[in-house]
């Protein structure tokens, strides 16, 4: 098997493997990949692709792993083999996954590579534009310091940015202040600014399927907490203007604040199962 690495430039080879939605990631700096591919006729028989986590903690690194595929077991261990290199080179302390429709066959070969595995719920909630839509706070009109994100400058937005992530970091996009302002849904991405200054951001993503994914969400400031739900109201009724009501809405909660708002929002709501693997890398 021939192993080569995962690009941007690259990743459309792999469109029948790699769902369109992790395949637009691929132009993020800290998502990477590898292939593995038959040495005959150079069809892709294996995949992994993993965003790097914790970078600017040396000794914390994490790999995300988001795919996993491998036409058979010794394909996904040969491919697994240069993955380890490539953590020793990245010096990331430990490896983990969450993803759904694992097979038993691969959750043996992945358990026999020394990830212990669980099934959990997931920490992606998945509801309906309807179901945000039936919320009481879809009926609330936001006051005029929630401005679209369009009405930003490129150095208003990244000051903002700079800002919030100074005093606000759990839970963010590493990469987030490398993201242009037009990656994020501009139709329904907001900020709080008051006097001439940024103190809050609801950012949403349009991925290419059409979900929508809430990628930060924050507000400093003695009314922090006020200017959260505003930015939900802003957000919630420009969404019902302009998306209809089986859009879905991708939450993931990575913070016990933003599960215990999604069970008080969305009471009794679950995600699906899914299998969770880690294990801690070499020379950890």
């Amino acid at each position: 098997m021939n192993i080569k690495s995962v690009f941007e430039y690259n990743i459309g080879d792999y469109a029948d493997l790699v769902d369109p939605d992790l395949a637009e990631n691929m132009a993020r700096m800290y998502f990477h990949g590898l292939a593995g591919h038959d040495p005959e006729n150079d069809d892709p028989l294996a995949v992994l692709i993993w965003e790097l986590k914790s970078v600017e903690d040396e000794l914390n690194t994490e790999s995300e792993i988001k795919l996993i595929y491998a036409a058979d077991n010794e394909l996904l261990k040969d491919l697994f083999a240069e993955y380890e290199k490539d953590m020793g080179d990245e010096e990331v302390a430990r490896s983990f996954f969450e993803i759904a429709g694992l097979d038993e066959e691969k959750k043996d070969a992945v358990s026999g590579l020394g990830f212990s595995l669980s099934n959990v719920e997931s920490r992606e909630l998945r509801v309906t534009m309807k179901e945000i839509k039936s919320l009481s706070i879809a009926k609330k009109k936001a006051p005029s310091y929630i401005k679209n994100i369009d009405s930003l400058s490129t150095k208003e937005y990244n000051q903002g940015m700079m800002n919030l992530l100074f005093r606000y970091r759990p839970g963010a996009l590493e990469d987030i202040t490398y993201l242009p302002i037009e990656w994020f849904e501009n139709k329904i991405s907001c900020c709080v600014r008051t006097d001439g200054k940024v103190n809050g951001f609801l950012l949403i993503h349009a991925c290419p399927s059409g979900i929508l994914t809430p990628v930060l969400f924050c507000a400093v400031g003695g009314d922090y907490r006020r200017n959260l739900l505003e930015m939900m109201e802003y957000s919630i009724n420009q969404a019902a203007k302009v998306y209809p009501d089986d859009t879905v809405v991708m939450i993931r909660r990575r913070t016990k604040e933003i599960s215990a708002l999604t069970e008080k929002l969305f009471p009794g709501k679950k995600g699906e199962r899914v299998t969770v693997g880690e294990r801690m890398e070499r020379g950890c």
